[in-house]
């Protein structure tokens, strides 16, 4: 059986960081590029809140917020509302709670 770029799952939360009045705004290979990409990156904010909060023994709110704002500050390469989303996704990897702060954040980039 051959492959078939389909049948890989994309999130809800992540395509609802594409979905205008319904219906997803771009093409599924962007969004699954998209959502690969922060899902990497994800991973590796994941290694860098964990070392940050221990190394300074910050509260995991603070390490989180600290690795968001280097996101935001990262040339664009991701958008706002994808950095909410691997943030939050951090989060889950470190089986962190989400912060407020983060939620209220992910309720505003997010388009309903």
């Amino acid at each position: 059986m051959g492959y078939e770029p389909n049948q890989i799952f994309i999130a809800p939360t992540f395509q609802a960081l594409y979905m205008r009045a319904g219906r997803i705004t771009v093409s599924r290979e962007e969004l699954q590029a998209r959502q690969e990409l922060c899902e990497d990156m994800a991973q590796q904010v994941a290694e860098q809140c964990g070392a940050l909060q221990f190394e300074k023994d910050l509260p995991e709110s603070e390490a989180l917020r600290l690795c968001h704002q280097g996101l935001l500050g990262a040339s664009g390469i991701v958008s706002e509302a994808e950095a909410a989303w691997v943030v939050r996704r951090t989060a889950e990897l470190l089986q962190w709670p989400c912060p407020e702060w983060l939620a209220d954040l992910v309720r505003s980039v997010t388009p309903s």
